[in-house]
């Protein structure tokens, strides 16, 4: 079997292929010892979740084919937004965060191609690209190459015109066909791989390249499916939070409680799309499913490939050992660090004077006495996981877990933790 046949054979399965360009093709640009190359805009200091899926790509595409990937940081594209699936302007950053984002992704690219098993990969600012090139350059050498009428027919910016798209973000396009094209001259990059909402960019990038270079280029593109839940959602970025790939943004904890927490149909699409896991082990984890659906085995296994590649060989154990521990409210089987880890995130008071009723009223967690008391009554506040009955309770030093917190419950769900 051919090599791009393994290659679509294996990103298939998974349900990571979209539409390829010039399919055709692939077997030659394969074997024409060419680069592919995938995209990143720093619109953040960290990648999140949803970017995962890009490294387990990169990851498949080296292993069928040899292919070296070319991770490319938009340092130019960044600062101008890409309209792609947005319904208004992106707010233009300014160069001091930009740069901040293109070094902090750039380590974060590093390590986590490393993680994933790519040793031998470029990472590219797109910057150097446009750094010594004027406008006049740009559009007597690229910008006569644009048809606006095609520009105008694709779909991220006919999505975007009753609400208006400004000039900045309508070039967007051209100037991905330019990293192409540039990308194509400077590393025999010959294959770009993007989301779903890339095929315009990428496409436009292929035209421009025959355009320039000749039209028997040999060139081609392949779209994968945008990472969502069942309900459409991009996974691990709401308007309420995102999953970072940075730990020290999102911790092993909070990482493992958004994986067990999908719903069967979205863990089991995302298994496959997101880690290693091979067809005969995929379909293992599927068994153990119609077996036993409570024990979420789709969510786990998720947990751990993702958990163990990115945090530490043992951040799934942990993290687990942690989650159990607080459904059954055993602080005392946590370590200083799970503490640290599963906490992080959760607000956070200081103690105004060892009265718990003065310093929670205080901290504005509870409105009034007369609500503090209501909790107390049904049995709805708890220390460490023991319910507090006295009103006049008085906080020790004994009540700290391993001398460095307590784990305060108002209600069935509202926890608040007060750090030593």
């Amino acid at each position: 079997m051919s090599k791009n046949t393994n290659l679509i054979k294996e990103l298939s399965w998974r349900g990571l292929v979209k539409d390829i360009a010039n399919e055709e093709l692939l077997g030659n640009i394969i074997d024409s010892n060419s680069s592919f190359y995938i995209g990143f805009d720093p619109t953040a200091d960290s990648l999140h979740l949803g970017h995962y899926s890009s490294f387990n790509v990169a990851r498949i595409v080296t292993e069928q084919t040899g292919m070296k990937p070319i991770f490319v940081i938009g340092g130019f594209t960044g600062a101008i937004g890409d309209p792609s699936g947005k319904s208004d302007e992106r707010k233009i950053m300014s160069k001091e965060v930009l740069e901040e984002n293109i070094a902090s992704i750039m380590n974060q690219i590093k390590s986590l191609a490393s993680m994933v098993g790519i040793t031998d990969f470029e990472i590219v600012n797109n910057n150097d690209f446009y750094n010594n090139m004027t406008i006049i350059e740009l559009f007597q050498n690229y910008g006569k190459l644009f048809n606006v009428n095609k520009m105008l027919s694709k779909d991220m910016v006919k999505s975007r015109l009753d609400s208006g798209i400004s000039l900045t973000e309508f070039s967007y396009q051209m100037f991905q066909s330019i990293d192409f094209l540039k990308l194509f001259e400077n590393f025999n990059t010959k294959l770009q791989i993007g989301g779903s909402d890339q095929w315009g960019n990428i496409i436009s990038g292929i035209e421009l390249i025959r355009k320039v270079k000749g039209s028997d280029e040999e060139v081609s593109g392949i779209t994968t499916n945008l990472i969502t839940d069942s309900n459409g959602n991009k996974i691990g970025k709401t308007s309420d939070f995102v999953i970072w790939l940075d730990k020290s943004k999102t911790s092993s904890y909070n990482l493992f409680q958004y994986l067990i927490n999908l719903d069967d149909e979205t863990a089991k699409d995302l298994l496959p799309k997101l880690t290693s896991i091979t067809e005969e082990e995929f379909a293992a984890v599927t068994k153990a499913f119609d077996t036993n659906p409570k024990a979420k085995p789709f969510q786990h296994e998720l947990a751990k490939l993702i958990l163990n590649v990115i945090h530490s060989s043992s951040a799934y154990d942990d993290a687990n050992t942690a989650s159990q521990a607080l459904f059954n409210d055993e602080y005392n089987l946590l370590s200083v660090d799970q503490l640290k880890s599963v906490f992080k995130q959760t607000p956070s008071i200081k103690l105004t004077s060892d009265s718990l009723i003065d310093s929670v009223i205080e901290s504005n967690s509870i409105n009034s006495k007369r609500e503090y008391r209501e909790f107390l009554e049904n049995g709805a506040i708890k220390i460490n996981g023991q319910t507090i009955t006295d009103e006049d309770y008085k906080v020790t030093s004994e009540d700290y877990i391993l001398d460095t917190a307590i784990v305060l419950q108002l209600g069935k769900k509202k926890k608040i933790v007060i750090w030593k």
